[in-house]
């Protein structure tokens, strides 16, 4: 019988080979649809298109929430399917990009059993179901952590700034960094390797954090609640995020992020 972790670590390594083989090919960048404020390039279409083709071949039945062609079928459960987290990057030649599928038992997030995160280059594939998590074929391990902090925020926007001011104190000046793929950048919270991963710009969506929160939780790192509250039946925005490498921290940092509330004025 295969289990949702399987279907999902089938579809997502599929993808990422696909990804792996066509990277730098300008051909694959090309944009085929331009929604306005977003586009679609070819590679993000294709890689969508291998995971929901495996993922029905592979037997599963409920639906299937895409970037790019919407919700397809009806659930629960729902596939939560980020075909390219770091687009970006795989256009302008950074190899720091991943494939994200997290598969729910419900309509939110907190309810994820299952999924895959597989990184193009430099990891195997990371998943899990139930209680348990793994990378490949072994159980999930941690690294040695480092003094690293991920961060997005507006450099504009004073809010945003203060918030990074803060966290920035109570983590002892850590290095900051602003990759472009959050679900590489909770992989390396979730493995001990990065302290946190803060997004403050209220733009990630659920198909951003639907395997990578669910594998953090997982391993001990702890999330804010408003994100594990979102809705999974269709792409939706999560708001803001803190995460860490544990829930110690966490608290920590909700405390900062709480002391600059949206609706306040600031720089008067």
């Amino acid at each position: 019988m295969r289990t949702y972790r399987k279907m999902a670590l089938k579809a997502a390594s599929k993808a990422a080979e696909y990804l792996r083989n066509t990277f730098l090919n300008s051909n694959e960048t090309e944009i085929v649809e331009d929604h306005g404020s977003d586009v679609s390039r070819r590679m993000d279409l294709k890689a969508e298109e291998v995971i929901i083709n495996v993922l029905r071949e592979e037997g599963f039945k409920g639906a299937i929430v895409t970037e790019e062609r919407g919700t397809l079928g009806e659930g629960p459960p729902f596939a939560v399917v980020d075909p390219v987290d770091g687009s970006l990057n795989y256009v302008v030649g950074s190899p720091y990009f991943a494939v994200s599928i997290g598969i729910s038992l419900g309509d939110s997030l907190e309810e994820v059993e299952a999924g895959a995160l597989c990184p193009a280059f430099g990891h195997p594939c990371y998943s899990f179901e139930g209680p348990r998590a793994f990378q490949g074929s072994e159980e999930f391990s941690k690294g040695r952590l480092e003094k690293v902090l991920f961060f997005y925020g507006d450099p504009l926007i004073e809010r945003e700034m203060e918030i990074l001011k803060g966290i920035y104190s109570i983590l002892g000046k850590p290095k900051i960094r602003t990759p472009g793929s959050i679900s590489l950048d909770l992989l390396s919270v979730a493995k001990g390797k990065a302290l946190a991963a803060v997004d403050v710009r209220s733009k990630l969506r659920n198909v951003d954090l639907a395997a990578a929160v669910p594998l953090l939780i997982r391993v001990g790192g702890g999330v804010n609640e408003e994100v594990l509250k979102v809705k999974v039946d269709g792409v939706r925005v999560a708001g803001d995020l803190i995460a860490t490498y544990d829930r110690e921290l966490l608290n920590k940092l909700l405390q900062i992020y709480a002391s600059f509330p949206k609706d306040a004025v600031y720089g008067e």
